[in-house]
């Protein structure tokens, strides 16, 4: 009864003393929180509008690719973009900034430039891992930044504004991009001694403990005109990184006021001494292979494995090695084709473009030096596991899944040289000199 008559007498009083109450604590807001949303909106519109050189982007698709920057152009209905990988090419789409659990940013009709890591195809049903609509989590009106998430792939994407014309912008690019002649580097941060490697291919930059590298952790980055920034401001031993600039006269990486020193890896490989013929031996055979390059100068398609198909082999300059990944090499109509990691003893394979195979060499001041390749160690298979050391070519009824797995619908001629659909290992390739 004194809690039903206490509730009563309240709700007396606050009817007698309503005015007073809403004096009392007013709104935080003055306009609901539809309308700020939709102010907000506009305020990015006319921001976007209004640069005269328009905006780059930072974008980052999957892992499997580098990221790279994108040079934008804003009216209020319409954007107008090209890249840094091919700055002739240039279109234009329509845009939206509308809400969906927030602000976002929707590049809503097809553009060839800005959708081409985000449209899935036959021979890549997953696209490159990229995004067309971006989730707005930040605006600094000061420096006119605006960070967004992307909705598939949660990576950072970030807008700044252009200073200058995109062609010449991106020319800075390429020439600071070039004048970095470091690949693996070392320094102390914070009484620690570490090692880093560039892997610009991906343009990747590990660090890890110098006396223990399987602690590596990896940034992503872009190129600018005078720096590799990072997809976000990365913390490593309490020390906050956002970008790393280069000392091209002396040879040193500059981060956080700290220097780095350029280092050369043990058994590391330059990319021209990979280019060039090998004898490739599994358990029971061998046949000749040649790893070309894949026209990039960064990369490598490794022609012979196959009558059908030549596999695309990632060089990380830094350590100077190769990586032999998971992919799809192919599809018709009805299935895809791909390259998979197997452990011949367990039967057991792998369709994750996470896995795959790394190589070591073992003396890299001959001509004749041999690669011998072992799991990448991204997949821990339990204690009778052997690893991922042999490679396996199958089919899967669109996009690989153990129910999508039909390995009698492979074209014979995707079939490894020899008419063997897995080469068991332990796989190596000994390169064949010239004058042999």
């Amino acid at each position: 009864m004194r809690k039903l008559k206490l509730f009563t007498l309240c709700a007396l009083v606050a009817l007698s003393v309503l005015p007073a109450c809403q004096q009392m604590e007013p709104e935080v807001f003055d306009k609901p929180s539809s309308t700020r949303l939709s102010d907000f909106l506009e305020d990015i519109r006319a921001t976007l509008s209004a640069e005269q050189y328009g905006w780059t982007m930072d974008y980052f698709p999957g892992s499997s690719y580098a990221g790279v920057t994108y040079a934008l152009s804003f009216t209020n209905q319409t954007v107008t973009a090209c890249v840094e990988t091919d700055p002739s090419e240039v279109a234009t789409s329509t845009y939206a900034l509308k809400t969906d659990g927030g602000a976002v940013l929707s590049f809503d009709t097809y553009n060839p430039v800005l959708h081409e890591y985000a449209t899935p195809n036959s021979s890549l049903y997953q696209a490159k891992g990229g995004d067309f609509e971006f989730e707005i989590r930040s605006f600094d009106a000061q420096t006119k930044t605006i960070v967004m998430i992307g909705k598939r792939s949660r990576n950072t994407i970030t807008l700044r504004p252009l200073t200058k014309p995109a062609e010449s912008y991106f020319e800075g690019v390429r020439a600071f991009e070039e004048s970095v002649t470091l690949a693996a580097f070392e320094g102390i941060i914070r009484d620690s001694a570490v090692v880093g490697f560039l892997d610009p291919g991906v343009r990747t930059i590990s660090i890890s403990p110098k006396d223990d590298e399987t602690k590596s952790v990896d940034y992503r980055y872009v190129v600018t005109e005078n720096s590799l920034r990072l997809m976000a401001p990365v913390v490593y031993n309490e020390v906050e990184f956002t970008e790393f600039g280069f000392d091209a006269v002396n040879e040193k990486l500059l981060a956080s006021n700290i220097v780095f020193d350029k280092v050369t890896p043990a058994g590391w490989l330059s990319y021209q001494q990979l280019l060039g013929d090998y004898t490739l031996a599994y358990t029971g055979g061998s046949f000749t292979v040649t790893m070309e390059d894949d026209g990039s100068g960064k990369h490598f398609l490794l022609a012979g494995l196959s009558s059908a198909w030549k596999l695309p082999i990632r060089y990380n300059a830094g350590r100077g090695r190769l990586s032999f990944n998971v992919q799809q090499v192919g599809a018709n109509d009805t299935h895809s084709f791909w390259f998979c990691a197997l452990d011949a003893g367990l039967n057991q394979f792998s369709w994750s473009t996470d896995n795959g195979m790394i190589s070591s060499v073992d003396d890299n001041t001959k001509a004749d030096f041999t690669l011998s390749f072992t799991d990448d160690g991204n997949y821990d298979g339990g204690s009778s596991w052997s690893g991922w050391v042999s490679f396996y070519v199958t089919a899967f009824k669109g996009e690989p899944s153990s129910s999508t797995y039909d390995s009698s619908a492979l074209p014979s001629d995707y079939n490894f040289t020899g008419g063997r659909s897995y080469l068991q290992g332990p796989i190596t390739m000994k390169k064949i000199a010239d004058g042999e």
